[in-house]
């Protein structure tokens, strides 16, 4: 879909500027001006949907009257995914998508054999035939049709033609303007262009209009030195041209334009204003195809925010190490990229610690982490950030887990509501830069840092060690500079409106404390001290799964994949309700959600030792394998 859109606006972008050329700039005398505009056309229409510029702050200033957005919050944790695979009953279907792109080559591999056919054609024509070397060019006597033509420093003549009679050194002349000004050059990036994206009909207009002007420009400079009438007349000659599209014949082309233009006023009071404006409508394209209203500056406060930025770990706790890459080095390079861009922010930065140590000096993690979660109270801060980075339990090299979570203190703390704005809004500013969850998390485990709040507080996981990928982003200095960019947009848009939001569609999904509508009154947890059970536990539990789901035939038919995660609540009694899929290809959730329908009863949780509701989530992964 998105390589669809890019071709659309490329389409568009050169329609637009082919209909500017057509309007304002065809058939006038600045014919060096219009060759390189049309030759740019393609280049401006694959450049300008590629480009993604932020819009300038000052035309976006009241963007901090803009609704936040709540997401909704899961837990931080879940069940192993159980992975459920099916046959392709229909392994020699090719997808439409892939259908589509296949043809699309296939006719591109046509053109350029064809190309290249024509190619190899002109130099075997050059083989075995008597020859004439001049300065610019080389002559070469054929009996071919079409006569004469040129093909860079090649002019084809025909051996029924004069070359040293008027007619015949006026063609001559004609054909020389060409090899000069390597017109042979546009025809073959134009032909290169038209074979890739053969699809684009203005292509094939720049084409055609290209070789007009270079005849328009051969012309005049013929008929500088001769009788204009003559010439034409000459032009009229009923000689068929050269049937090779890559080459300048003198014949053919457009001979009745070509008169028109050679009798034409060359004054033209028009022909200034046409070339100037073509500068704002590249600016208009760029601002409709190239910026986006993305990362907006706000009006500056004269109040500053003051923030704990707590760089994860540090000292002897190393945090996860990948490749001699240590998570405390990579926490702190972003917080100081935050502390040291904070003043453009008109925040102020207080961090946990500035080198590699264990924060407040402590002398151990336990002492490390109390100085943190007093930090904030103890500095009169307003908001508390810790950076981290993730990594799976066996901190293996994987693909399956990457990009950004944001983790918040629980529903029970006096902190949550506020902790959530910041989260959501965050989420926000990091979404378009790189992969980041469309669900908060609450982690079933201690988080002292979360745990302790008294600020709104939230703890950013920046991808995982472990995914080659989220690693490589997090090294570069740029991304690094990026991420806290985006946490600092975040602090600011808070702080500007951070008593007005709106929830989103997705916290319809993620229920907190009251899903059960037909009984508000019923607490439901999603941390508990004593999780929920399948009877006989995880094995029992995989092995339920495996047996009584089924890939829908539907979805192997269309080939479709992926993971469907499915939440519900297990009630005091054991039964299991509210079973709905949060994510998932909708052909593979119907299943999903059935099979925990018909899992029985579970062994609840527990709380404070009493028998509690809780959430769970489980995701299930559908593969296809070719039989």
């Amino acid at each position: 879909m998105i390589l669809l859109i890019y071709i659309i606006k490329t389409v568009l972008i050169s329609g637009l500027l082919f209909c500017y050329y057509w309007l304002f700039l065809r058939n006038r005398a600045f014919h060096q001006f219009n060759r390189l505009f049309l030759l740019s056309i393609p280049f401006i229409s694959f450049l300008l949907p590629a480009l993604h510029l932020n819009m300038p702050s000052f035309w976006n200033q009241h963007s901090a009257g803009l609704p936040i957005r709540l997401l909704g919050v899961g837990p931080g944790s879940f069940e192993e995914a159980v992975t459920i695979y099916g046959n392709k009953t229909h392994g020699n279907m090719i997808p439409l998508q892939s259908l589509l792109i296949l043809l699309s080559l296939g006719f591109s591999l046509f053109l350029f054999f064809r190309f290249v056919k024509t190619i190899h054609m002109l130099i075997r024509l050059r083989k075995n035939k008597p020859f004439l070397k001049l300065p610019e060019a080389t002559i070469y006597f054929v009996s071919e049709k079409g006569t004469p033509f040129s093909f860079f420093n090649s002019i084809f003549w025909g051996n029924e033609m004069d070359l040293n009679g008027d007619a015949g050194k006026q063609i001559l002349r004609h054909e020389l303007f060409h090899v000069k000004q390597n017109h042979s050059m546009d025809m073959v990036i134009m032909e290169m262009v038209s074979i890739v994206i053969w699809f684009n009909p203005f292509h094939h207009l720049i084409h055609k209009e290209l070789k007009a002007i270079h005849e328009y420009g051969a012309d005049a400079y013929v008929a500088a030195v001769s009788d204009s009438y003559a010439y034409a007349s000459l032009l009229l000659l009923n000689t068929p041209g050269s049937p090779i599209p890559i080459t300048n014949p003198f014949f053919k082309n457009q001979i009745k334009r070509r008169i028109t233009m050679m009798t034409k006023s060359p004054k033209n009071s028009k022909g200034l204003l046409g070339r100037f404006m073509i500068l704002p409508l590249i600016l208009i394209l760029l601002g409709m195809f190239s910026f986006k209203l993305r990362n907006p500056v706000y009006l500056h406060s004269n109040k500053t925010i003051r923030v704990v930025i707590d760089a994860g770990h540090g000292g002897v706790d190393a945090g996860t190490i990948k490749n001699g890459i240590t998570e405390k080095n990579i926490n702190l390079l972003i917080a100081k990229k935050i502390q040291e861009m904070s003043g453009e922010y008109n925040i102020e930065v207080v961090m946990t610690r500035e080198n590699d140590e264990l924060s407040g000096k402590g002398e151990n993690i336990s002492h490390s982490l109390k100085y943190r979660t007093d930090l904030a109270e103890k500095e009169n801060a307003s908001l508390f950030i810790s950076i981290h980075t993730n990594s799976t339990a066996g901190n293996m090299e994987q693909e399956k887990y990457s990009g950004f979570d944001i983790y918040i203190p629980s529903i029970e703390n006096k902190v949550h509501e506020g902790s959530v704005k910041l989260a959501s809004i965050i989420t926000d500013y990091i979404k378009p830069d790189y992969k980041i969850a469309s669900e908060l998390k609450e982690r079933k485990g201690v988080i002292q840092v979360l745990d302790n709040a008294t600020v709104p507080s939230i703890l950013i996981e920046c991808g995982y060690m472990d995914n080659n990928s989220d690693l490589a982003y997090l090294q570069d200095e740029k991304n690094q500079e990026k991420i806290a960019r985006d946490i600092l947009e975040g602090i600011r848009k808070y702080a500007a409106q951070s008593s007005t939001y709106m929830k989103s569609d997705s916290s319809r999904h993620a229920e907190m404390n009251h899903p059960d509508t037909a009984n508000p009154n019923h607490l439901v947890f999603t941390k508990v001290e004593v999780e929920a059970e399948y009877p006989g536990g995880q094995q029992a539990w995989y092995s339920y799964l495996q047996k009584n789901l089924d890939y829908p035939q539907a979805a192997v038919n269309k080939e479709i994949q992926g993971q469907v995660l499915v939440k519900f609540i297990v009630k005091k009694t054991g039964a299991v309700t509210n079973i709905h899929a949060v994510s998932g290809p909708k052909e593979l959730r119907d299943v999903s959600v059935n099979v925990i329908k018909g899992s029985g009863k579970w062994i609840p949780a527990k709380q404070n030792g009493l028998i509690v509701e809780s959430w769970h989530l489980q995701p299930i992964n559908y593969k296809l394998e070719a039989q």
